[in-house]
């Protein structure tokens, strides 16, 4: 007789015993709701636009972004969904707001919601002109670590990767460095860089401090500050560099230094290319590799890289080390030459759409 007083939209949990000290608790379910305003066709849709897409994609419809992590969350843990009434049992969702991403996977992607054609903030410092822009003819972009500097050089004009290598350094065990010796090193990496009108690297963090739980760890400390200290004095040699060799009648107005060197905003590469997972970067070798699998041809309108075939092959043949490091360089360069040379929209709104 109670079973027929319970209201078709609510289960209700029974204590196990009388003699147990359980208090009967009532929760409100909305699946069944659910399954009577959907007919199978639509429910089909909607389960293979969720279970089929990823993050970025489900962004487009009309879910939060709260909602979007515990939704992914779930589905990491328990797989795809079985039905719409799987939805009850990810936090966060009521039936207002799961009939809400239903609808909208119904309907279609919102295409305001998808981008506005535009990147957030100042992604590139100093700001690049228009001019020197147009005048360039080369960019060589190089990644900075404590223990490598690589670089790629590109051909504006054809989108080619003319010069692409790993330049490793090796600290002699139990050596205390002094600025010194961090300037022959260098030096050493300046004498090997190809010369190009606009250089690129990657803008460095301002504070010296490690992440994680310990922040003051004296090592991180002093690695960080000798890699602050090389990355100063490689950009005070490309400057001098470039400086040195304009001719001697031109004048420079106000004796004002022409910065050659940009530096271009961390996050844009990982995001661009998805090898940042939370706060942490991971390997680039995969994402390399499929990219290159589509830069074997030269693109008539410069929308992708073109890579010859030797360099591919260098490529392939470095440890997995050298290839990690390449592999960041070569993402910071095409991330720079899509947004800041090219002005590639897909680019653009890709990065939009991922919230930079």
């Amino acid at each position: 007789m109670m079973l027929n007083i319970v209201n078709s939209s609510k289960r209700i949990l029974s204590p196990l015993c009388s003699n147990c000290r359980v208090s009967v608790v009532s929760k409100c379910y909305f699946s069944e709701g659910l399954d009577q305003k959907y007919n199978d066709i639509e429910k089909e849709k909607i389960l293979q636009v969720i279970n089929n897409s990823d993050n970025n994609i489900l962004s487009s419809y009309e879910v939060s972004k709260a909602n979007l992590k515990r939704f992914s969350q779930w589905k990491s843990s328990n797989g795809q969904m079985k039905s719409l009434s799987d939805i009850e049992y990810i936090d966060g969702f009521s039936e207002k707001t799961a009939n809400k991403l239903f609808r909208s996977i119904l309907s279609g992607p919102s295409k305001e919601k998808k981008t506005n054609g535009k990147i957030k903030g100042q992604i590139l410092h100093p700001y690049l002109s228009d001019s020197v822009s147009k005048e360039c003819k080369s960019v060589l972009s190089v990644y900075i670590t404590v223990n490598s500097v690589s670089w790629t050089l590109i051909d504006k004009s054809s989108y080619e990767v003319l010069e692409w290598k790993y330049f490793g350094i090796d600290y002699p065990e139990g050596k205390r460095y002094q600025i010194t010796d961090i300037l022959d090193i260098a030096w050493r990496v300046t004498q090997q860089l190809p010369q190009a009108d606009i250089y690129v690297m990657k803008a460095a963090p301002t504070t010296l401090r490690a992440a994680g739980s310990d922040p003051n760890n004296p090592k991180v400390l002093a690695v960080n500050l000798q890699k602050a200290q090389m990355v100063a004095m490689i950009v005070a040699l490309i400057n001098s560099r470039n400086a040195s060799q304009e001719t001697s009648n031109e004048e420079n107005e106000g004796n004002v230094l022409k910065q050659k060197v940009y530096f271009l905003r961390p996050t844009l590469p990982y995001r661009l290319y998805g090898t940042l997972v939370g706060n942490e970067r991971v390997s680039t070798d995969q994402t390399v590799e499929i990219l290159l699998q589509g830069f074997s041809e030269k693109s008539s309108k410069n929308y992708h890289a073109y890579i010859p075939k030797h360099l591919q092959d260098m490529f392939r043949s470095q440890k997995d080390l050298q290839k990690d490091m390449l592999g960041h360089c070569l993402l910071l360069s095409l991330t720079f030459m899509d947004l800041c040379i090219y002005n590639n929209n897909e680019k653009i709104e890709k990065l939009s759409r991922r919230g930079e």
